[in-house]
């Protein structure tokens, strides 16, 4: 495999670095070429322009994450369907806790209309969420957890999981406003600990007693 080239290297490493502050919507290329210590020539020989910068910058911050949930789903392989899919919830847990702040600001461009970030936003539905909704679906199949909605499950637990950490890396990382009383709860929301423990309690919120049959895994993953 062909090292890439330094001055790419060096682009895409200050590229993260200022979006992790500033979000992809704060990146000027004139500011990136500068603080890379290279030439305007230099970004647009490598990249060409803005977007395809950021497509390959996302892609690179985001490649390795979706690698570590799909290794640690194959370490998994022996385990039940349900034990798998703590596995994983537990290993997501780890890289949101690690990349908090770059995917609070990812999450911001989005909202605010940055069209890199909404690009990876359309093809995101195809990587780790459609990942998690398979070990849903097997689990369901297993009779491991409620008969309902993979869709649904999913959204409850990334809300239970992931967005505290999400809001005390971003909206929140700036708390001084608040009373003091808050700060401990501020800090416990952005705790892997406490994500676990609210990962426990809420595959505990979702035995298998069905109410609602739920749609075939094809129907939901096609």
């Amino acid at each position: 495999m062909n090292e890439p080239h330094p001055t790419r290297q060096r682009l895409l490493e200050q590229g993260l670095l200022i979006c992790r502050e500033q979000g992809l919507r704060g990146l000027k290329v004139r500011e990136l070429a500068a603080a890379a210590g290279v030439n305007l020539g230099s970004f647009v020989y490598h990249f060409g322009n803005r977007e395809q910068f950021l497509d390959e910058l996302v892609e690179l911050w985001y490649a390795p994450l979706f690698a570590a949930l799909s290794q640690t789903t194959q370490a998994h392989d022996h385990d039940s369907p349900r034990q798998r899919l703590e596995a994983v919830l537990e290993q997501l847990i780890a890289l949101v806790a690690a990349n908090a702040p770059f995917v609070s600001q990812l999450l911001a461009d989005t909202l605010a209309g940055e069209t890199a970030a909404r690009r990876f936003a359309l093809k995101l539905p195809w990587r780790h969420p459609r990942l998690i909704l398979q070990l849903i679906a097997d689990a369901q199949r297993a009779g491991e957890l409620v008969q309902d909605d993979p869709r649904h499950l999913m959204m409850f637990l990334m809300l239970a999981l992931g967005m505290p950490m999400l809001l005390a890396a971003g909206p929140l990382r700036d708390c001084s406003w608040l009373p003091d009383a808050a700060q401990p709860l501020i800090a416990r929301m952005a705790d892997p600990a406490t994500a676990r423990q609210r990962l426990r309690w809420a595959i505990q919120g979702l035995p298998p007693a069905a109410s609602h049959p739920a749609p075939s895994a094809q129907g939901v993953l096609s």
